[in-house]
């Protein structure tokens, strides 16, 4: 049988290939189930060209999160800021975020279903990022800094990011809810909260 010959790509190539490669099998394995040597064989590689870019497992892992979590962040961002004032900007916010669940299914698994077992460094950096789209949601509410403590922006972005991803989860498994529907539940619900001090 003759010997398969690898494809020579550019490193920046080969790098997100490997990345597109390792996202996809983290879904359907998840991290535990997953070991480089799949990712080389799935990309039709040496395992050394895998550990050339990486380094090892976690810094496969952490590549594909970044990559999961600007996808993410650019969503909200764009979306939100097409929007006038802090409603237009929620609203914005929540429909990008939604707009993502809807667009980037895959990308929404790999982020929220496939680094259950991840431990150590790797689960400290995961969070970092996490927080970063935290960080993001709350920018979009700053226009609350003058009648909240920054400690409550925080904690609204905080919860207004744990509901989503849970609202995201249960619209996934609703056959024929229109965005639109789960948008404004979203909106309707933070809004709310924040009757006291809209402008």
């Amino acid at each position: 049988m003759p010997k398969k010959v690898q494809t020579r790509m550019k490193p920046e190539d080969r790098e997100r290939q490997l990345i597109e490669v390792a996202q996809r099998m983290f879904i359907e394995r998840g991290y535990q189930g997953t070991a480089m040597e799949d990712i080389a064989q799935a990309a039709g590689i040496t395992r050394p060209v895998v550990y050339k870019l990486f380094g090892n497992k976690d810094g496969i892992y952490l590549a594909c999160l970044n990559k999961a979590r600007e996808v993410l962040n650019s969503y909200i961002i764009e979306y939100a800021m097409k929007g006038q004032g802090l409603e237009g900007r929620l609203k914005g916010g929540i429909e990008g975020y939604f707009s993502f669940v809807e667009n980037e299914r895959d990308t929404f698994r790999f982020l929220y279903d496939s680094g259950a077992a991840v431990a150590g460094p790797a689960a400290e950096a995961a969070s970092k990022l996490r927080f970063d789209t935290v960080a993001r949601i709350a920018l979009l509410i700053q226009d609350l800094k003058n009648v909240v403590s920054d400690e409550e922006i925080i904690a609204t972005a905080h919860a207004l990011s744990g509901a989503g991803e849970q609202l995201a989860k249960w619209w996934l498994t609703q056959a024929g809810v229109p965005k639109a529907k789960v948008v404004n539940t979203m909106f309707n619900l933070l809004w709310a909260g924040l009757g006291q001090h809209k402008r």
